[in-house]
């Protein structure tokens, strides 16, 4: 089997392959969690996905942030961004692997390379924050080292209830 190649975001296209994975991400999550539309449509509204993508060339370029990419074969499967929100502090979002993707241990490779970066970049404490509704994620986060903390930052109303802020400390 051919390792996976995680690089960063550094070109147009890059931009767009961020962008379309951005897409997936939250398609998965309206197909995966149908019960949790209310709360989906809250966070992930028309408004609010659209300033996701248009941030994605914008905050998540060197030296204010950083967006990874990994590929199989070629094949974009997943991303990774971060950027750092407070001295010695940054945050992870939105990791994401394609459904026919996962079980590789993609996931926890691009955490893996978010931590090595951002620690490279004087942010060695990591913090995110999740949906309680994904268990799988909040579950590989513990295995890694995170842990529930309290909430960082404000999210639009009625989604707080459903979210879990974590933290990773080296």
């Amino acid at each position: 089997m051919i390792p996976p190649d995680i690089r960063e975001m550094t070109s147009d296209d890059d931009v767009e392959v961020v962008r379309v994975m951005l897409r997936s991400y939250v398609q998965w999550l309206f197909d995966a969690f149908p019960d949790e539309t209310e709360d989906l449509c809250s966070y992930y509204s028309p408004k609010r996905l659209q300033e996701a993508l248009n941030e994605v060339a914008a905050k998540f370029v060197p030296p204010i942030g950083i967006a990874l990419i990994v590929r199989i074969e070629g094949r974009p499967v997943g991303c990774v961004f971060a950027h750092p929100i407070e001295p010695g502090i940054a945050e992870m979002k939105r990791l994401f692997v394609l459904p026919s993707a996962r079980g590789r241990g993609l996931g926890r490779a691009l955490i893996e390379a978010i931590i090595a970066r951002m620690g490279a970049w004087g942010h060695p404490t990591i913090r995110l924050d999740t949906a309680v509704f994904l268990k799988d994620a909040i579950a590989l986060y513990r295995r890694m080292g995170f842990v529930e903390i309290e909430p960082y930052i404000s999210l639009p109303p009625d989604t707080d209830k459903t979210a879990v802020f974590m933290e990773l400390r080296r």
